[in-house]
């Protein structure tokens, strides 16, 4: 049993070592900031503010976009993390070192996950407020957006880190997979509800889908089905556990038939 100081102290070693990385290389953290702005006018410039405006019944259009936003990029860097970390430490040599330790690799991938996404909303309160003053909303509100969205959104990163898991395991049979993770990422965003309305049950069965809408109803105080909150819990219980087994699965074949001093 991992107890809960444990995770507290993993978190804070490899949070002070992820600013000191990232101050260090002060040009990639600029530039990753640029790249969260440039993809977040994109997804503006493509929504349908006036429908989304029309289907929720608010003149906040604008803010339910960033929503679908801010649970669409987290959700982007959990399933990042895990894939690339399993990935590039293959690749590196180092992966079969870091299954010694006594934690479970996924696990250790988890904690990493954890910490880049407290980082990631640092970068997206900075996109917030610079949403709220273009559009006349208090940064007191996006403030409040950007909680509600840390919240709720834990629960979404893990079916998207489990997700994540089933392209490292696809990493570790096949050896390089990640533009295929850039591909699912578009599709993802084109299909979900990150920029359009709540419209269909595939948007449902995606890890975040119902999040948004979770968070969208908070924000708008809509009522929240039990329903949406129990589906919400089930859909990524069943993303994070398929990713386990199947990422476990090709761990014990890799052992077995490939080689990790050979990735």
């Amino acid at each position: 049993m991992i107890r809960a100081n444990t995770v507290l102290h993993m978190m804070q070693i490899e949070l002070a070592m992820e600013v000191k990385t990232r101050r260090k290389y002060l040009l990639a953290t600029l530039s990753d900031f640029v790249i969260f702005t440039i993809a977040y006018a994109a997804v503006l410039f493509f929504a349908d503010v006036s429908e989304i405006n029309s289907s929720y019944h608010t003149h906040d259009g604008v803010l339910l976009v960033l929503i679908g936003f801010m649970f669409w990029n987290a959700g982007v860097m959990a399933m990042d993390l895990s894939m690339q970390t399993i990935e590039t430490d293959s690749r590196a040599g180092i992966l079969e070192t870091e299954m010694q330790s006594k934690f479970p690799l996924w696990f250790l991938t988890l904690i990493r996950s954890w910490v880049s996404n407290l980082i990631t909303f640092g970068y997206l309160l900075l996109v917030g407020i610079a949403t709220a003053i273009i559009v006349g909303r208090s940064v007191l509100t996006i403030i409040e957006i950007v909680f509600l969205v840390m919240l709720v959104s834990c629960i979404a990163n893990l079916g998207m880190f489990g997700l994540g898991l089933v392209l490292g395991a696809g990493s570790l049979v096949f050896k390089n997979i990640g533009q295929w993770a850039t591909v699912l990422q578009g599709v993802i965003l084109i299909f979900a509800n990150v920029a359009i309305p709540y419209t269909s049950w595939i948007q449902a069965v995606l890890p975040f889908g119902l999040g948004i809408e979770i968070v969208r109803d908070l924000y708008l105080d809509q009522k929240i089905t039990l329903v949406t909150v129990l589906a919400y819990l089930v859909v990524n219980v069943i993303f994070f556990g398929v990713g386990l087994l199947i990422f476990n699965a090709a761990l014990r074949y890799e052992r077995k038939y490939g080689s990790f001093e050979r990735f």
